[in-house]
């Protein structure tokens, strides 16, 4: 929204009609054209960016070359000529990729005032296909009733070199890797793989 207020002319996509919904609960309706129920291997927006982003390890739910490659190449297509794609990946920890997590409460706080909501992660990783199968659980207060769910999702975990040969399959160009948001080096602190590419005339 804070974009979107301060003029910038921007449309987004997500897969989930859930977040989607989440999403239009925050616009005015006359927006509402911005966004549509699209998957990044395969969108059509029937237009051309500047600058397109996958924040939030998008691509960490990509777990094929396949899929990658195809996503890469659906960005080219509706990029402008020097026009930008930035994603970000986590680095992976091999500590915590060989012992995996159990049960590990990773955020404590509230959902909305005054209502409670804590997520326990726990993980274990298949090292040979390079896929962490992830479960979280919630447990929540509504109407002063502590609820609890569990949701499950694998994402693929990259390294750099595989980054680089992988961009390089596409149509796209690697301009860069930044270790932070920040255009930090990147280096053996850093935490983030912040990629930029870029379409070349």
């Amino acid at each position: 929204m804070e974009a979107l207020d301060q003029g910038a002319d921007i449309f987004g996509i997500d897969i989930s009609p859930e977040m989607i919904n989440i999403l239009k609960d925050k616009l005015p309706e006359k927006e509402y054209y911005r966004i549509q129920i699209q998957d990044i291997c395969t969108f059509n927006l029937e237009r051309k960016f500047d600058l397109i982003i996958a924040p939030f390890r998008v691509f960490m739910h990509l777990l094929t070359v396949d899929e990658q490659l195809k996503a890469l190449d659906t960005v080219f297509e509706h990029l402008n000529p020097g026009g930008n794609f930035i994603f970000d990946l986590f680095i992976p920890n091999l500590k915590m990729l060989h012992e995996g997590l159990n049960h590990v409460k990773d955020f404590d706080g509230e959902y909305e005032p005054g209502k409670k909501l804590i997520r326990y992660t726990s993980m274990h990783a298949d090292l040979v296909n390079q896929i962490s199968h992830i479960t979280f659980k919630l447990v929540w207060d509504e109407d002063s009733i502590e609820k609890t769910e569990e949701w499950k999702t694998d994402l693929r975990f990259f390294f750099r070199y595989e980054i680089e040969h992988l961009v390089a399959q596409s149509k796209l160009k690697l301009v860069d890797i930044f270790g932070d948001f920040e255009e930090g080096e990147l280096n053996k602190n850093s935490k983030e793989f912040i990629v930029i590419c870029e379409k070349q005339d």
